[in-house]
Formats: C-alpha cells, structure tokens, sequence
C-alpha cells in the first residue's frame, strides 16, 4: 500500500494530475484505456504505462483499486508542491526552477524526500483514520 500512495503522493506534488485522473478512472470508474487516453489526450499506451506501474505497485489490480478508492481523496487535498510559471516549472518548497517535467519528480525524491515521507506517512494515517470511523477495517 505504501508503494502506491508513495506514487500517487508523488503525482500530485509534482503537479502532474493526469495521471492521478487516469488510475481514478481506470481503477475506480472502470473507464477503458481507449476512453480516457481520448479524454485526456494522451496514447493509450502512456495509460496502460500507468495502470501497469500501479499494478506492480500492489501486485493485483483488486487491491489497486481498493487502496486508490480510498486514498483519492485524501491525495488530491495535497497542495501540489510545483506549479508551471510560463514555459518554466518552480518548485514551492526550494525555489528551484525548471525547463522540463521529467526533472521534477527526480528533483522531489532527491530534495525533498523527507517532505515526501511526511507526505505519504499524513496520507496513511488519514486512510486508516477514515477506515476505522466508517468500519471497514480488518482485524482487531
């Protein structure tokens, strides 16, 4: 469960809400691939890129789905943590600035690791917190 919510934690304070939208709707909504690659126009193959990703994160589509459904919510209050300023992407937590999206993910995960497992950490505390109060936990 962590791996995934690392990942999606990650999605949503790089900015890149695309991919959070795709595993929505693909593992919650059950939206086809064809579908939401048209919606958001990008290749199908970048969407099935993403629900593979996701897979291997939780090793079964089921739980997957499960784990996104109740995290969601949760992922989308964060406060993304690079926003685009004309044709150059800043980070809010350092003011560093770049050209591409492709560096930004690295830049967090290398700087910014310990706001990540913060991240992650407030995320999982609320899920099993929500859990508890609607019943749905296992075990005792």
């Amino acid at each position: 469960m962590t791996a995934l919510v690392r990942f999606l934690v990650i999605k949503r304070l790089s900015g890149n809400s695309s991919t959070l939208m795709v595993a929505k709707e693909y593992f919650v909504d059950g939206v086809s691939p064809s579908s939401i690659s048209y919606k958001y126009k990008i290749s199908k193959f970048r969407v099935r890129g993403y629900i593979q990703r996701i897979t291997e994160k939780t090793r079964n589509s089921y739980l997957a789905s499960l784990i996104i459904k109740q995290v969601f919510p949760l992922v989308l209050e964060i406060e993304p943590a690079v926003i685009k300023v004309n044709e150059k992407y800043v980070c809010l937590l350092c003011d560093q600035s770049f050209h591409n999206e492709v560096t930004i993910e690295n830049h967090l995960r290398r700087k910014h690791e310990e706001y990540i497992n913060k991240t992650v950490k407030d995320v999982l505390e609320s899920a099993k917190e929500l859990s508890f109060a609607l019943g749905t936990h296992k075990g005792s």
